[in-house]
């Protein structure tokens, strides 16, 4: 069960949106050319860095996210807590749990910081978004 900070705790629209971007993370990019659902938590122009990589902007995002999917099979995040830092910045942090493509199993921590935004529809839009991991457990179980 995920922890939101108090500003959070009744705000079901923002917990909605965290729900579901993390589980369109945890679904592989479309192998079409048709537009990767992931981006609609986006901005058109927002930076996202995930580790030491950072790309800017809806197409640098789809390849990002395509490169992210070459040696993984799978995918689950689990949210453990969510704390607002100010009316536009959220920390997150939590766990991953990823199948490999040799098989093997790994869990990984995680934490990130969203700057939100909302669409003129009110849909909550990242402006901003990093992710901080240590990929090196990913890369060791896939020399294994």
């Amino acid at each position: 069960m995920t922890n939101y900070s108090p500003t959070l705790a009744t705000n079901t629209k923002f917990q909605d949106f965290v729900v579901s971007f993390y589980k369109t993370s945890d679904t592989a990019p479309p192998s079409s050319p048709s537009v990767d659902p992931y981006l609609q938590f986006f901005t058109p122009e927002a930076p996202l860095t995930m580790a030491s990589k950072r790309v800017v902007g809806h197409s640098e995002i789809t390849e990002l996210r395509k490169g992210m999917w070459t040696s993984v099979t799978k995918r689950h995040h689990v949210v453990e807590n969510v704390a607002s830092v100010d009316d536009e910045t959220v920390l997150v942090n939590g766990y991953v749990d990823y199948r490999l493509i040799n098989n093997k199993d790994i869990t990984t921590e995680w934490a990130a910081i969203m700057k939100l935004t909302k669409s003129e529809e009110g849909e909550y839009k990242m402006k901003f978004y990093q992710v901080y991991l240590d990929p090196s457990v990913a890369a060791k179980a896939l020399t294994e």
